[in-house]
């Protein structure tokens, strides 16, 4: 792992409160597609450290590849669903906006019940420009209208290497309906809240 995506980068990033007092919907920038699965096995480790629930969405026919990636990084992706503490399931994206969230909505209660502080869940990563990105501003928008005020801590990925300059226009638009930006970087990752 680099140390923009390890561990101790991201909760040190995020700090001790994200999963115990606050379960932010946060928006992660990443450099490029390599940082993916580091990033994701460092989200959900501090998820598991944290007594949460994880679960991960990967789009139909991915699951292979990010289950292999994430074992890669150092998830330990047998124990934790040994455990039933990790899914990791494909989800299509046909549902509208809307309802995007509200299947995930009972899974709240349901680990809740079963003791844990919080669910931890991101997705596949999408790029942070043209039509991709709009559709999924949309989506993480109802998600956020969803799940705002529940014991959900939220990752939603975005790979924006290829915009230069621009990178920070996509997390600014980011920043207006996440939580919080967390980006990346040579000297670790930062954490900036937005609300």
């Amino acid at each position: 792992m680099t140390p923009s995506t390890d561990l101790a980068g991201i909760a040190a990033a995020l700090g001790d409160d994200v999963g115990r007092v606050s379960c932010p919907h946060m928006a992660m920038v990443l450099d490029s597609p390599q940082e993916l699965h580091p990033a994701l096995a460092a989200f959900y480790s501090l998820g598991a450290s944290r007594n949460g629930w994880m679960l991960h969405r990967s789009l139909p026919g991915q699951a292979a590849a990010d289950r292999a990636g994430l074992v890669a990084a150092g998830l330990d992706v047998e124990a934790l669903e040994a455990e039933s503490r990790f899914t990791l399931s494909e989800v299509p994206v046909t549902e509208p906006p809307e309802t995007w969230a509200q299947p995930f909505l009972p899974l709240i209660e349901n680990a809740l019940r079963d003791g844990y502080e919080a669910v931890w869940w991101s997705r596949f990563p999408v790029g942070a420009a043209g039509r991709d990105f709009d559709v999924a501003l949309e989506y993480d928008r109802a998600w956020d209208d969803a799940l705002h005020g529940r014991r959900a801590v939220s990752l939603c990925l975005y790979v924006v290497g290829q915009l230069g300059g621009d990178a920070d226009a996509a997390a600014q638009r980011l920043a207006e309906i996440h939580d919080g930006v967390l980006r990346t970087g040579p000297d670790g990752p930062t954490f900036s809240r937005s609300r």
